[in-house]
């Protein structure tokens, strides 16, 4: 991705919790798109505010009960990063070598550096393949991943939610447009929006209307 965004990191983590179940918890550092930032500078500090960047994340996790814990230092991730410098110390070289210059020739790269490291790369402390492990894992029921349910509404979940006041009209603005909701005049709903898909407009957590884009 050219950068990072609320939605993208929403899209790989549905995608994650499709192909694998409900975990516990994410892991996360302390990136704003996780959680709120205070900066601090040599005369000031101040902490930035509640913008849609701020808080999608944690409200989608929270919303399936997984919860959100945020590693205090980079030294805390250390097994993840360590993982992380195999990929960014390969993936530079690569890109340079086969002279790619575009994101999506880069990205089936790092899909076979990716398989490669989980199916034949041999941890140095484990001496086990990552996929191995994580087979015997589920085989010896250690894994704490939940199944998902069908009754989840993985589009409320993972889109984007901001709030909008209903015009005495019965319309509301959002994009730039006005949008028909059709009661609920002075009350506050929410819109939810898959970016370049569907916009969609709930009520106490009640579908009022879906728009395709």
């Amino acid at each position: 991705m050219e950068r990072e965004t609320s939605f993208d990191h929403l899209s790989v983590a549905r995608k994650t919790i499709e192909d694998y179940g409900l975990p516990l918890a994410y892991y996360v550092d302390q990136h704003s798109i996780f959680r709120f930032v205070k900066h601090k500078g040599i005369h000031v500090s101040y902490t930035v505010g509640e913008d849609e960047g701020k808080i999608q994340f944690k409200r989608a996790l929270e919303t399936l009960g997984i919860g959100v814990i945020y590693a205090q230092s980079p030294e805390a991730k250390g097994k993840i990063e360590k993982q992380f410098d195999y990929f960014q110390r390969r993936l530079p070289f690569l890109c340079q070598r086969y002279k790619v210059v575009k994101i999506s020739e880069a990205e089936k790269i790092l899909d076979e550096l990716i398989s490669f490291y989980n199916e034949r790369h041999r941890h140095e402390e484990t001496g086990e393949m990552p996929n191995e492990r994580w087979k015997r894992g589920i085989g010896e029921k250690k894994s704490r991943l939940r199944i998902l349910s069908e009754e989840i509404d993985l589009d409320y979940g993972f889109s984007l939610h901001y709030q909008r006041k209903v015009k005495k009209d019965g319309t509301i603005s959002f994009g730039g447009k006005r949008w028909k909701v059709g009661k609920f005049p002075k009350d506050t709903v929410t819109v939810c929006s898959i970016p370049g898909k569907k916009i969609m407009i709930f009520k106490d957590k009640q579908k009022l209307w879906e728009y395709h884009l």
